[in-house]
């Protein structure tokens, strides 16, 4: 069963994508936050990899929380990633290279599906393009104390059952911020991470099986 979900998903990524007005449908009422209106001639490309992996045969994609430090995404909760350097062929190497970096999931045991929209982040001024993998067995992550806090493990059925949806207001930044996030075992999966998988929620949502024991898949859109 999960090899025909992920083919079938390999598939549905080969068609156009939903973009924009999927991923908005998670978008905080103010996205950017900081103090210095970013020059976007000097936007940094950057990118991400949503890892599929199989665990107690069921589907789970690792989030990481980030280390604080003095920097925009501190303490975030994103998918492994980050910015684009020279040694890098092309971004897709950049999402393999950073997670191999930061969570100890070695590349060539992936297999890659393709990709989702590319997302702009106001406050780092980086544009992301989110990859997909699969590795169908579980991880035996090993994380960059550095950068990584903690991992976050959700369930793919989890992630795109209407509950797991809630909303948040709050100052971030100074700023009043309303912002829709997932709730991932007491988690907040908020802002740009959560707008990529809202693109991807909505690929899912198309696909027939979703691989789970615990979670109901859920076919239809719900409102913010």
């Amino acid at each position: 069963m999960p090899d025909n979900f992920i083919h079938k998903l390999t598939e549905r990524l080969k068609e156009d994508l939903p973009g924009a007005c999927a991923q908005n449908k998670m978008s905080p009422s103010v996205r950017f936050t900081g103090k210095v209106i970013p020059n976007t001639n000097k936007t940094r490309e950057s990118s991400v990899l949503i890892l599929f992996y199989l665990k107690d045969n069921t589907l789970y994609i690792p989030f990481i929380q980030r280390s604080r430090y003095d920097g925009p995404h501190s303490g975030q909760i994103s998918l492994p990633g980050g910015k684009f350097e020279p040694q890098d062929k092309n971004l897709l190497e950049t999402a393999l290279r950073e997670t191999w970096e930061e969570i100890g999931v070695r590349p060539d045991k992936m297999q890659i599906l393709g990709n989702l929209t590319s997302t702009y982040i106001p406050n780092s001024n980086y544009n992301v393009t989110p990859y997909i993998a699969y590795l169908p067995e579980e991880p035996n992550f090993i994380l960059d104390s550095f950068e990584v806090a903690n991992i976050i493990e959700a369930q793919v059925a989890q992630l795109i059952a209407p509950e797991t949806i809630d909303l948040f207001v709050k100052k971030v930044n100074g700023v009043q911020v309303e912002a829709p996030f997932f709730n991932i075992n007491n988690h907040q999966i908020w802002g740009a991470t959560a707008m990529i998988i809202s693109e991807l929620k909505e690929l899912i949502t198309t696909i027939d099986t979703i691989p789970s024991n615990s979670c109901n898949a859920h076919n239809g859109q719900e409102s913010r």
